[in-house]
């Protein structure tokens, strides 16, 4: 009954809850979300050109009549000398200014930050078109209509940076010949964008754009980015660094002293002499209270042999313990300690005596030492 008497309290409060529905667009899906040029592609496809699509910077190809790309791959003389070099023979180069990066997305307003180096700008002067960057403009450029090859198209234009012909009005588009070929600003780059070209004639102004190139080719939209270093380092800086303090960690952690000094490379031996294990054996028996025990049998086999040694070489009457200190090489006071002390005061003391009782065997076993 409890328990369902629980599941019916629960199942009254879930239904008494209040629920909100909040619709977010976050942006296409498969192909329209990697590709933000991806519907002018099939535009200016389905117009009859061929296209080409280009994910990072490449020189043009002869056969290329015009390119679509951001003015942020342009970052250094070279890019901007072989391209120049393209327009001069017959090329029609269509630069985007804002919103032309491939990361840009456009359902967000955090866009990344807008790099354009002097290379640039040098190109654009020699051509006669001044690009004002963002801080260089003040309130930015709006407009609602471009004028083009003498026809007015609509559009929602507006982006912080301008450019102008030499001594022409800023706005957000410019477009003046180069050589044989042309060169068009346009420095608000939703307009060809997925998301914005079939609004008011954005579409029509890219095909008005595409149908002024001088001779038959291809179509290139390119959809990478500029290469810039501080971007590179604002980007993956961060987990560089990460990386790098961890191993720099580790490295501290492997060669520093951590818990006492390190151990050397070359351990001691545990191996141990015999007198060490004696001395070990005589400190355990006299802890033991057994060296009475431990030292009769000796007394008594050396007691045997020294009588018979003495009765061979003759000298029965003499002293016994001088004789054997004679024979060993020994102090008499130390024969004397080792045949008569009873308990030793401590184990060094019984190592002493045992040594010499071992000596003493030795020289009554082998008449022929000192």
């Amino acid at each position: 009954m409890r328990r369902l008497f629980a599941m019916a309290t629960a199942a009254l409060v879930l239904t008494a809850c209040n629920t909100i529905e909040v619709e977010r667009v976050i942006g296409y899906k498969g192909k329209a979300r990697v590709n933000p040029w991806l519907a002018a592609e099939r535009f200016v496809g389905r117009m009859g050109w061929q296209v080409r699509s280009v994910i990072s910077w490449t020189a043009p190809l002869e056969e290329d009549a015009v390119w679509i790309l951001p003015a942020s791959i342009l970052s250094n003389e070279s890019f901007t000398r072989r391209i120049g070099n393209w327009v001069e023979i017959g090329g029609h180069l269509i630069l985007l200014i804002e919103h032309a990066d491939q990361q840009t997305n456009d359902w967000s307003d955090d866009h990344p930050p807008l790099v354009m180096e002097p290379a640039l700008f040098s190109m654009l002067e020699r051509a006669g078109i001044v690009l004002n960057p963002p801080a260089a403009t003040q309130g930015g450029a709006s407009t609602s209509e471009i004028v083009f090859a003498n026809r007015t198209f609509k559009v929602d234009a507006a982006s912080q940076a301008s450019v102008a012909l030499t001594d022409g009005v800023p706005g957000v588009f410019a477009s003046i010949k180069a050589g044989d070929g042309r060169i068009t600003v346009l420095t608000d780059g939703r307009l060809f964008r997925n998301r914005w070209i079939s609004d008011n004639d954005h579409a029509a102004l890219l095909d008005a754009l595409v149908m002024t190139m001088t001779y038959e080719g291809s179509v290139v939209f390119v959809r990478g980015s500029g290469l810039s270093l501080w971007a590179l380092l604002r980007a993956h800086l961060g987990p560089f660094m990460l990386g790098l303090a961890v191993w720099v960690i580790f490295w501290l952690w492997k060669n520093f002293t951590r818990f006492g000094p390190m151990e050397a490379v070359s351990v001691p031996s545990e191996l141990r002499s015999y007198a060490h294990h004696l001395e070990a054996l005589g400190d355990f028996q006299w802890q033991l209270d057994r060296t009475a025990s431990l030292l009769a049998p000796l007394r008594l086999q050396i007691t045997e042999l020294a009588q018979r040694a003495g009765l061979q070489a003759g000298r029965r009457d003499e002293d016994f313990q001088q004789f054997l200190a004679d024979r060993a090489g020994l102090p008499h006071e130390r024969v004397q300690r080792a045949l008569t002390a009873t308990v030793p005061a401590d184990p060094a003391h019984l190592t002493r005596i045992t040594s010499d009782l071992q000596q003493l065997i030795k020289v009554l076993h082998n008449p022929s030492l000192p």
